[in-house]
């Protein structure tokens, strides 16, 4: 069931001063998701705002502006939904004065980053904690194992995966029958002593394959249609994260290849598994096994295609920026869950 038409206040880092550099980021792509299911959406770029209302142009020094913009910003539009993406710039105190100027209208938090324990500083698990006794609803791209440990008080906590919009993810290398790289990462390896020992593994190893590296091992950071256009030229591209046991987590690194139709080369992590099949993602349990796959998927190139189109209609399917947007609207507002999604397991605290 959809709901009427709503003014919906999208509050995230929708990087205006990138100059569409980061296009496709989830931010933008879900507003886009809410505005297929009709709602009116206005975008507030917190930090944008902020290096804009100060002749400094830092966001620091513009933080107190912002905040007036905001409230100047709800006073305009009245909004029926607040939606809060990546926005730690707003205090505890200034989203109670929110919630006290909209009683009636639910708020959301989505949160993208990874929610590792020994990573709490750095990843704003405090920040999601407190804010768990002021907004309704939060949903993270990790499982609920990790939120259990997080969310306090009442607030509706879910797992939700990284989504992807036919609009940004329009590419299809399944179809392409001149590609130009074999494989391709685009990803940084900062401080992750695990990371650059296996790609530099890989890339002692890749005679005879054409492997597109990108940011990491000191090479050229990658962005916007540019970096959407060599996914276009790939056969297969490697998805890594953090971490891989971590229940339901994944960088959006892997719905960007499986959108693009790459064939998608990832650890088999729990949750993963639920949310796409054995033979839409070439699957490894060990980061040795990955040369030997790219190997033989190259020589069986045919086969790499059609797991590559595979993925690529079960992610649009799955992880449209439209359905994420019902989903969320759904726990918002507090009403029976619009179909069977395939981490409906993955809610704590559900009404």
């Amino acid at each position: 069931m959809r709901l009427g038409p709503l003014r919906l206040l999208h509050i995230a880092n929708f990087n205006q001063f990138k100059y569409a550099a980061w296009y496709m980021n989830l931010d933008a792509k879900l507003s886009l998701g809410f505005s297929q299911l009709g709602h009116a959406v206005y975008n507030f770029s917190q930090r944008d705002i902020a290096r804009a209302e100060n002749p400094f142009k830092s966001k620091n020094f513009g933080r107190k502006a912002m905040i007036k913009a905001l409230f100047e910003t709800v006073d305009n539009f009245g909004p029926e939904l607040i939606v809060l993406g990546h926005s730690e710039m707003l205090d505890l105190e200034t989203l109670r004065e929110l919630r006290a100027k909209l009683p009636d209208t639910p708020f959301v938090m989505w949160y993208c980053d990874p929610l590792f324990r020994e990573y709490e500083d750095v990843y704003d698990v405090p920040l999601l904690a407190e804010r768990s006794h002021v907004v309704d609803v939060i949903l993270t791209t990790s499982g609920v194992d990790v939120l259990k440990e997080i969310v306090q008080g009442r607030c509706i906590a879910a797992h939700v995966p990284n989504w992807v919009h036919s609009g940004c993810e329009s590419g299809n290398a399944f179809a392409n029958s001149n590609l130009s790289n074999d494989l391709i990462y685009a990803g940084n390896d900062y401080n992750l002593s695990g990371r650059k020992a296996l790609l530099e593994t890989l890339v002692d190893s890749s005679e005879g394959l054409k492997f597109a590296l990108y940011q990491a091992l000191g090479n050229p950071r990658i962005h916007g249609r540019a970096y959407y256009e060599q996914l276009g030229q790939s056969l297969m591209g490697l998805s890594l994260s953090r971490r891989f046991d971590v229940p339901w987590y994944t960088s959006d690194r892997m719905q960007q290849e499986m959108g693009n139709g790459v064939c998608t080369i990832s650890p088999r992590t729990p949750g993963l598994t639920d949310l796409f099949a054995e033979n839409e993602v070439v699957w490894f349990d060990h980061e040795d096994e990955i040369l030997d796959k790219v190997r033989w998927y190259k020589t069986n190139d045919q086969e790499a295609r059609v797991i590559a189109e595979r993925g690529w209609n079960a992610v649009h399917e799955r992880c449209s920026a439209e359905r994420i947007a019902m989903f969320m609207c759904d726990l918002a507002f507090e009403r029976p869950l619009s179909e069977d999604y395939e981490w409906s397991s993955q809610i704590i605290n559900k009404y």
